[in-house]
C-alpha cells in the first residue's frame, strides 16, 4: 500500500513541538502521515476523518507501527468538531490540525469521482453514506447561473460563463456521469479556444465541485470558530490549504479574531519530490 505523503510535515512537527502526555486533534486524519510523528513523541492523538476508507487505512497503519495505544480514530466531519470533541475528549487541546487536501487514494480512486481519469463516477462526496448531493447532480441539473457562481466564486475560473454554457450543451446531448467525461469536456473547451494552462484545465473545476459538494468552506469557517473554544491558551492551530479561497477564508478569520499567524509554503525540495504540495500554504496561530 502506498500511503499518502504528508505535506509540510517537518514544519507541522516543528510548530507543534509535541511532548509526552499532550493531546492533539488531527481533524483531517487521511492516512495518518501527520499523526504518526505526534504519536511517536508520546502524545495522545484523536484522528478524525469523514472518509471511512481513510480511517481504516490510517488505523491499520498506526497499529502495524505499534503506536495505537494513544491513538483514537473518530468518524465524522470537522463541521461537527465541537460536539465530537465534547463527546470524546472534553479537555483543552494542545494542538489542532487541518490538512484540507485529498489523500492520494481518494484522488486516484476509480469510483469516487475525484479523479480526472475516473471512468465510473462523478460523485466527490467525502462521506457517501451521510451526504446526498453529488458532483454528478450539480453538473447535470444546475442552472447556467449556478454553475457560473460555483466556477467563478470558488475557483476563479476566467471562462466560467462559456464553460458553464458548454457543459449544459453537452449534458443536453448526454448526461455527464464520470470524472473522465467531464475532464474531456473541459479540456476540449480550452483546446477549442487555443488556450494553454500550466496545469490540467480541469483542475479548478474539479476543485470547485468538490468544495461545493462537501460544503468545505462553510465547514472550515465553523471549525475555525470552534478552535478558539477547545484549544488551550498558548495551544496551536495549524491549517494547510490548497486553494486561494481556503487561504483567504483562514486569513480573514485570523484578522477578524485579532490573531497573528505564520504563513509557510513548501520548500523547492518538497515540491520536486511531492508535486501535490505545490499549491499548499500553511497558516499557524496560537490561542490567546
Amino acid at each position: 500500500m502506498k500511503y499518502h505523503q504528508p505535506i509540510l510535515l517537518d514544519e507541522v512537527i516543528r510548530l507543534f513541538d509535541p511532548q509526552k502526555n499532550q493531546v492533539y486533534f488531527d481533524a483531517t486524519l487521511g492516512h495518518g502521515g501527520h499523526t504518526i510523528p505526534l504519536l511517536k513523541s508520546g502524545a495522545t492523538v484523536f484522528g478524525l476523518d469523514a472518509d471511512s476508507n481513510n480511517l481504516v487505512l490510517a488505523t491499520k497503519r498506526i497499529t502495524d507501527l505499534n503506536l495505537s495505544t494513544n491513538f483514537h480514530p473518530l468518524k465524522g466531519n470537522f463541521s461537527r468538531l465541537k460536539s465530537i470533541w465534547k463527546k470524546n475528549i472534553n479537555q483543552p487541546l494542545d494542538g489542532l490540525l487541518f490538512d484540507l487536501g485529498l489523500s492520494n487514494s481518494q484522488q486516484l480512486s476509480q469510483n469516487r469521482g475525484f479523479s480526472f481519469n475516473d471512468q465510473f463516477s462523478l460523485d466527490m462526496r467525502l462521506d457517501p453514506i451521510h451526504q446526498h448531493l453529488t458532483a454528478e447532480n450539480i453538473i447535470n441539473t444546475a442552472s447556467e447561473e449556478d454553475l457560473f457562481d460555483i466556477f467563478s466564486k470558488i475557483s476563479q475560473e476566467r471562462y466560467s460563463r462559456p464553460l458553464a454554457q458548454k457543459i449544459i450543451n453537452r449534458r443536453q446531448q448526454e448526461p455527464i456521469k464520470s470524472g473522465l467525461r467531464l475532464a474531456e469536456i473541459i479540456r476540449s473547451f480550452y483546446k477549442d479556444r487555443k488556450v494553454t494552462c500550466p496545469h490540467d484545465p480541469a483542475t479548478k473545476i474539479f476543485l470547485a465541485l468538490r468544495i461545493t459538494v462537501n460544503n468545505e468552506l462553510k465547514n472550515l469557517n465553523k471549525a475555525l470558530e470552534i478552535s478558539l473554544k477547545i484549544v488551550k491558551p498558548k495551544g496551536r492551530v495549524i491549517v494547510i490549504t490548497f486553494h486561494s479561497g481556503e487561504d483567504r477564508l483562514v486569513k480573514n478569520f485570523l484578522r477578524n479574531s485579532g490573531l497573528k499567524s505564520q504563513r509557510l509554503s513548501p520548500s523547492m525540495d518538497e515540491v520536486s519530490t511531492n508535486p501535490l504540495s505545490r499549491s499548499a500554504h500553511l497558516r499557524s496561530y496560537t490561542i490567546n
